[in-house]
């Protein structure tokens, strides 16, 4: 267990592997176990660094208002803790936003950028109302209840009746985390997310990016991610036809064989492919 004092708060981290640093950044509510499926994946050529944002899992948790400035901050004061000058970093959901900030905030830090399955902000083309109530309706249920509807947006029915070892194994991670973080500290990671904007910014990013995301998310719908692909100067955007919102789970085989190509490729080879889609 590695814990660094940090922006203030205790952070948790691990590293895994070795090479070039990857930063992972995962979303609302979620903490860093969810991230298995893909570590071992990354860690085979990079040195991956996964990490709890503060509000969840094994990090502080001070109630305060949260701002995904905050948490790219958060992430700053870990890399400087562990002397990691330059990552790539990758970023899912909520994450995606915080990767958004922190590569507009820190540019001189990104290798390349990798944001999966979100958003410029809440009000650019929101989940539709029912998935909006399918959420709502997860918070005043039991912790088993709850999960059991936010795992509806995560999964496809078809991965959860194929996959039933590795749906329990995620249902599992998401009733721990719903334990460990506590209903306040939830609130004010949604917080950042509802507040979070960079729709007239993101054309400022410079990092080559990747845009990657399930086609049929209904948390963040694919309209987002090709909006970003349109803004984003160098970028590439790949759709998982038929993914939902947790391709970290659900396609993660396939997500990182994406993802090691984009981050491995050369600036030639990358420039041939930017915004034409792969």
């Amino acid at each position: 267990m590695a814990i660094v004092f940090a922006n203030g708060i205790e952070i948790y981290y691990e590293i895994t592997g070795k090479g070039q640093p990857l930063t992972l950044i995962m979303g609302l509510g979620c903490s860093a176990r969810q991230w298995q499926w893909m570590v071992a994946v990354f860690a085979e050529s990079f040195q991956v660094i996964t990490f709890d944002n503060r509000g969840v899992g094994r990090s502080g948790k001070p109630d305060m208002d949260y701002t995904t400035e905050l948490f790219a901050d958060d992430i700053c004061a870990l890399l400087d803790a562990l002397h990691v000058e330059k990552t790539h970093i990758f970023g899912v959901s909520v994450g995606g936003m915080i990767a958004q900030r922190f590569a507009l905030k820190y540019s001189g830090r990104v290798d390349r950028l990798v944001l999966g399955c979100t958003m410029p902000n809440f009000n650019y083309l929101p989940p539709a109302s029912k998935d909006i109530e399918t959420m709502a309706e997860s918070q005043q249920l039991s912790i088993e209840e709850g999960v059991e509807k936010m795992m509806s947006l995560f999964l496809t029915p078809e991965f959860k009746s194929s996959h039933p070892d590795q749906t329990a194994q995620l249902k599992e991670v998401m009733m721990l985390e719903t334990i460990e973080r506590g209903m306040v500290a939830f609130l004010n990671q949604l917080g950042a997310a509802m507040t979070h904007d960079t729709q007239e910014e993101v054309n400022q990013i410079a990092a080559p990016t990747l845009l990657i995301c399930g086609d049929k998310d209904p948390i963040a719908p694919v309209a987002n991610s090709r909006f970003l692909a349109e803004q984003i100067p160098e970028s590439i955007l790949v759709e998982l036809p038929g993914g939902y919102h947790a391709f970290w789970v659900e396609r993660y085989e396939e997500a990182c064989r994406i993802i090691k190509e984009f981050l491995l490729s050369d600036k030639n080879s990358f420039s041939g492919l930017c915004n034409k889609g792969v």
